[in-house]
């Protein structure tokens, strides 16, 4: 039974999985820490020689967090580079197609069932056959969206994850502030993402005229969580209400009527929090477009695997 090889590969992590050409069913899931290998091709050879029992793939499909501009392709939060070219012909397909991942994340939108998502907030719906957004804070921040025709849906990959961040109250104006003291321009990752946390309590402990240590974005949250740490606290609930407004202010770029849905490895581990914070309200305080944004719905992808699934529609579709 021949399988292909498709692979999501973010800032700190590569998942790889087999697709069944008969079923159009993954397989052989495995993740990887991305410093565990000096380049991308070391990772999936690693993955390949383990597969004892499959024949070698003879076609792969790669979503990755980068531009693809041309055939040389920069990781925007690691140090790989490669050439899809030479990356082909070095691990010997004969096809290997590379998508961006927020490309494959709005593939998986389609998909997606009622299990595999978490709806935040009591107001919204998701209108069939309506554009969808998708945005997800991990690593870095990424953007897309599933955009309707008469045959289905097309993705649509962005690099809205770079574009400007605009404070919506003093707190978060002290923080694009000191951020943009530190940097010389302040974008929407700076604050949602891992390192947007850490950003964020770095602002709020300058600001409190504390000598807290840095923390990392696992120990903030977990903080947070556990309401041991004021600042932390605050962070977390800073970091909610920016992605509130961003998310919203997604909505309304896209009209996506068909719902926004959140992405990532970070919201997953808060889910009741971000539904008791003030996501909701930012996500829909949107001045006399209140009503038309508190119709969209919103909700957190929780299928683990929505980047290999997004991938396996390139030969599924």
């Amino acid at each position: 039974m021949e399988h292909y090889l498709v692979a999501d590969i973010g800032g700190t992590n590569a998942r790889l999985g087999l697709l069944s050409v008969a079923t159009g069913e993954l397989c052989c899931i495995e993740q990887f820490s991305n410093k565990d290998f000096p380049t991308l091709a070391d990772v999936i050879r690693f993955y390949l020689a383990a597969q004892i029992n499959y024949a070698s793939p003879r076609k792969a499909c790669f979503a990755v967090a980068a531009p693809i501009l041309d055939d040389t392709i920069s990781f925007t939060n690691n140090s790989w580079s490669f050439s899809i070219f030479d990356l082909r012909q070095v691990l010997g397909f004969e096809e290997l197609h590379v998508m961006n991942d927020f490309e494959a994340m709005a593939r998986s939108l389609p998909h997606l069932k009622g299990e595999d998502v978490y709806p935040i907030g009591p107001n919204g719906t998701s209108i069939i056959g309506q554009t969808r957004a998708v945005l997800g804070p991990g690593t870095g921040l990424g953007v897309g969206a599933a955009v309707p025709t008469k045959n289905g849906f097309i993705p649509l990959p962005s690099e809205g994850g770079h574009a400007s961040f605009h404070p919506h109250d003093e707190i978060e104006a002290y923080v694009a502030d000191f951020l943009l003291r530190e940097k010389g321009f302040v974008c929407i990752e700076d604050v949602l993402s891992g390192q947007g946390l850490e950003n964020i309590y770095r602002a709020l402990s300058a600001r409190a005229l504390t000598l807290e240590l840095g923390l990392t974005a696992e120990s903030i949250t977990r903080q947070a969580l556990a309401n041991s740490n004021g600042l932390a606290l605050q962070t977390l609930h800073t970091f909610c209400a920016i992605l509130g407004s961003f998310a919203g202010d997604i909505a309304l770029t896209l009209g996506a009527r068909g719902g926004v849905y959140l992405a990532g490895g970070i919201l997953p581990r808060f889910l009741p929090f971000l539904e008791q914070s003030a996501f909701r309200t930012r996500f829909e305080a949107k001045g006399s477009y209140r009503s038309y944004a508190a119709e969209i719905g919103s909700y957190v992808i929780i299928n683990k695997q929505p980047g290999l699934m997004g991938a396996a529609t390139y030969f599924r579709d």
